[in-house]
C-alpha cells in the first residue's frame, strides 16, 4: 500500500513580514541581443487535441545547460541545434551550431498524421551529463551525442554515439547513474560503462490506441472506463554501454489522463515521481511485464466490494454522498420512492435499499461533481423527526456526518473576530480572504505521486487537494528539477531528495513571498522560470512584456521607510519590467544566475539582471 505522505514547509524559510515588492523604473539592465539567422523551428503538424495543443503552446525554445548555466540551446527552421551564451569578454556569443537534427518526417502518409502516434512534435534536447547530451527530433528519432567539454569556446561538433527509433515526443527529462564495472574493468579506462543513461519521453496518444497496442497492458479501471479524447503517454527509457555500443536495455510506459505539471526520474532510478490532476499508471514493461488479472478474480473482487456512502441529515432532508466514479450523466440512473432507493452505474446495480423512514421523493434530487461523487437530496416527510439509521439493510455499510460545526464554532468564537484588523497596531500584514479572484481558486485536485519502477505499484502519495503547480526549476545539476506550489499567498519550491533509506523526501528549499498571488493575476503569461541561484523568478508574456521579480535583498544607498507605517525597512524586494522593442510572440525564456534570455522568431535577447540595489 502507498505511503502518504505530506509537504512540510520550513518555517525559517517564510517571511510574515513582507513588505511588497518595489518597482524600480532605473535599474542598472544591460541588454544584449542576437538576431536567430535561420528563424526558430516552426510549430509542427502535431496533434490537435487539447493536450497537444498545450503541450505545443507552451513549448520553451530556450533548453538550458544545468552543467553551464550561462549557456542556451535552440533549435532552427533547418534544425541546427545552435548555442549562446554569455561571458564578461565577449558578452553575448552565439550562431555556434553544434549539432544538425532532422526534421523532415518522410514516413508520415496523410492518414497517418489524423492519428496521434504519427503526430510530429518539436525537436528537443537534454544533458544528462557534462560531456553527453540527448537530441530527440520529435518524429521518432533519439540520438545519444558526445560532446566533450561543453564550457569551452572551442567549436567542435557534437559525436553521435547512438540512435534508436523510439515512440514520438519530446524529451523531458534526462540523467545519470553510475553503475560499477563490470569484470574488474578500471572506470576511467571505460567510463561508458559505469554510466546508465535514462531519461523520459512526453508523447500523446487516444484511449482506442492504447487498448489496441499490444505491447501495453491497461489494469487500471480508469483508462478503461476514460471518457477523455487523448491520454497522455510517458516513455521511460534506460541505455547501457555493452562494451562496445549503447543500447536501450529497459522501456517502460506510463499512461494518465489530463495535464501533467511535474515529470522526474527519483534520485536512486527507482521509479517515477508525477504531479497531476488524475492517476497515472504503467501500462508496460520490456523486463518485468505487467500481469493483467483475469476475469474471474476481477469478478470476484468485485462482488466482494460493498457500497460505501455517507450521509447527512437536517430537520427537513437527508444527503446522501457515494461515489461513482469517472461518469457522465448520462450514465447514471437514481430512482427514488418514499421507501426505496437505486442507483445504476452504466446499467449496473450499485445500490438498492429500502429507507427506515419515508421521504418525500416527488422532492428528490441528485447531482454529480467533477470527481465522480454522486449527492442525492431527499426531503423528510416528518419534518424535525431524526432518522437512527438511513437503510434498514445492516448489510450495507455507511457512515453518518453529523452537524457539529454549529457546537465547534461556538467554543472557538473566543478566537475569532468580526474585523479584518482587530489589532492596527500590530505590525503583521493583513491579508484579506475577500480580496481573492477567481484566478487565485484552483480548479482541480492535485496529487504527487511516486511510482515503483519494478513493482508498477505507487510507494507515495501526497494529496495536495486543490493547489496551483505554479512552475519547475532546475536548481541542482545532478537531481531532478523542483517543483513550485503555492500556499496561501506565497510560492513555495520543493526539491525532492532521496534519503538514506532510499526513499525519497521533498525539501522546501525556497519562498517566493506573494509570488502566489503575483503570478495568479499574470493572465497572459506563457513561461515561468527560476533562476538556479534562487535569487528572482520571471514571468513572460505571450508577447512584449518580461516580469522580474527578485528574492528581498539589504537596502543601499541610505534608509528606506513604509509610507504608511513610518517604520525603517532593512530588506526589499525589488519588481523589474522588461519590454521588448518588437512585439514578436515570446517562444523561450530562461533564468541563470544574474542573467536573462528571452527568445523570439527573429532575435535572442540577454538581459543581465543586477544582484545588488
Amino acid at each position: 500500500m502507498a505511503k502518504i505522505i505530506s509537504l512540510t514547509p520550513d518555517s525559517k524559510l517564510m517571511n510574515p513580514d513582507f513588505e511588497g515588492y518595489k518597482l524600480y523604473y532605473d535599474a542598472d539592465v544591460t541588454t544584449y541581443k542576437q538576431p536567430v539567422l535561420e528563424g526558430v523551428e516552426v510549430s509542427p503538424s502535431g496533434p490537435t487535441c487539447y493536450l497537444g495543443t498545450r503541450l505545443k503552446a507552451l513549448h520553451n525554445h530556450l533548453f538550458p545547460d544545468p552543467f553551464h548555466l550561462s549557456s542556451v540551446y535552440y533549435f532552427t527552421s533547418r534544425g541546427h541545434l545552435i548555442k549562446s551564451g554569455y561571458s564578461q569578454d565577449c558578452h553575448l556569443s552565439g550562431n555556434e551550431v553544434v549539432w544538425q537534427a532532422d526534421l523532415t518526417d518522410e514516413k508520415t502518409t496523410p492518414e497517418q498524421e489524423e492519428d496521434e502516434g504519427g503526430a510530429q512534435y518539436h525537436a528537443t534536447v537534454s544533458f544528462p551529463g557534462a560531456d553527453l547530451a540527448l537530441v530527440s527530433n520529435g518524429r521518432g528519432s533519439l540520438h545519444l551525442l558526445h560532446t566533450a567539454d561543453r564550457t569551452t569556446p572551442t567549436t567542435h561538433s557534437w559525436r553521435v554515439d547512438y540512435e534508436v527509433e523510439i515512440e514520438r515526443g519530446v524529451l523531458l527529462q534526462s540523467c545519470v547513474r553510475s553503475t560499477k564495472a563490470e569484470n574488474g574493468e578500471r572506470a576511467d579506462k571505460n567510463p561508458d560503462g559505469n554510466r546508465v543513461i535514462e531519461c523520459v519521453v512526453l508523447s500523446i496518444t487516444t484511449p482506442a490506441a492504447l487498448l489496441s497496442n499490444p505491447q501495453y497492458t491497461v489494469v487500471d479501471k480508469q483508462l478503461t472506463n476514460t471518457k477523455a479524447v487523448s491520454l497522455h503517454l510517458l516513455t521511460w527509457l534506460n541505455l547501457t554501454y555493452n562494451g562496445s555500443t549503447w543500447k536501450v536495455s529497459r522501456e517502460r510506459t506510463v499512461a494518465g489522463e489530463g495535464d501533467i505539471h511535474y515529470c522526474s526520474i527519483d534520485g536512486s532510478g527507482t521509479g517515477l515521481i508525477v504531479l497531476a490532476h488524475k492517476n497515472y499508471s504503467f501500462v508496460g514493461d520490456s523486463e518485468c511485464p505487467i500481469i493483467k488479472p483475469n476475469n474471474s478474480d476481477e469478478k470476484t473482487n468485485d462482488e466482494e466490494e460493498l457500497p460505501k456512502y455517507i450521509f447527512m441529515q437536517t430537520d427537513e432532508d437527508v444527503t446522501v454522498w457515494m461515489c461513482v466514479g469517472e461518469v457522465v450523466k448520462e450514465d447514471v440512473c437514481v430512482k427514488v420512492t418514499s421507501g426505496e432507493l437505486s442507483v445504476k452505474v452504466k446499467e449496473r446495480d450499485i445500490l438498492h435499499a429500502h429507507f427506515t423512514e419515508a421521504a418525500l421523493h416527488q422532492l428528490s434530487t441528485w447531482t454529480i461533481d467533477g470527481d465522480g461523487r454522486l449527492e442525492i437530496v431527499l426531503p423528510k416527510v416528518l419534518e424535525g423527526e431524526r432518522w437512527e439509521s438511513l437503510f434498514m439493510e445492516s448489510e450495507l455499510i455507511g457512515e453518518e456526518v453529523k452537524e457539529q460545526h454549529l457546537q465547534l464554532n461556538k467554543r472557538l468564537a473566543h478566537l475569532t473576530s468580526d474585523q479584518w484588523n482587530p489589532d492596527p497596531s500590530s505590525e503583521a500584514p493583513v491579508y484579506d480572504p475577500g480580496e481573492l479572484e477567481a484566478c487565485d481558486q484552483a480548479r482541480e485536485e492535485l496529487t504527487l505521486t511516486h511510482l515503483h519502477g519494478s513493482t508498477h505499484t505507487p510507494i507515495a502519495l501526497v494529496h495536495l487537494g486543490p493547489t496551483q503547480h505554479l512552475f519547475n526549476a532546475q536548481i541542482e545539476s545532478l537531481a531532478g528539477p523542483a517543483f513550485c506550489l503555492r500556499h496561501d499567498v506565497d510560492a513555495l519550491l520543493w526539491q525532492p531528495r532521496v534519503c538514506s533509506e532510499g526513499q525519497v523526501t521533498y525539501t522546501h528549499v525556497a519562498t517566493y513571498d506573494a509570488f502566489g498571488y503575483v503570478r495568479a493575476s499574470k493572465t497572459s503569461a506563457k513561461f515561468t522560470c527560476a533562476s538556479s541561484d534562487l535569487s528572482y523568478v520571471a514571468v513572460a508574456d505571450t508577447h512584449t512584456h518580461v516580469y522580474v521579480f527578485c528574492q528581498p535583498g539589504c537596502v543601499g544607498g541610505g534608509e528606506l521607510r513604509n509610507r504608511k507605517s513610518g517604520r525603517q525597512l532593512e530588506r526589499v524586494a525589488r519588481q523589474l519590467v522588461i519590454s521588448l522593442k518588437n512585439h514578436d510572440p515570446i517562444l523561450g525564456l530562461h533564468t541563470a544566475p544574474g542573467s536573462l534570455y528571452v527568445l523570439t522568431a527573429t532575435t535572442l535577447y540577454l538581459y543581465c539582471i543586477p544582484t545588488a540595489l
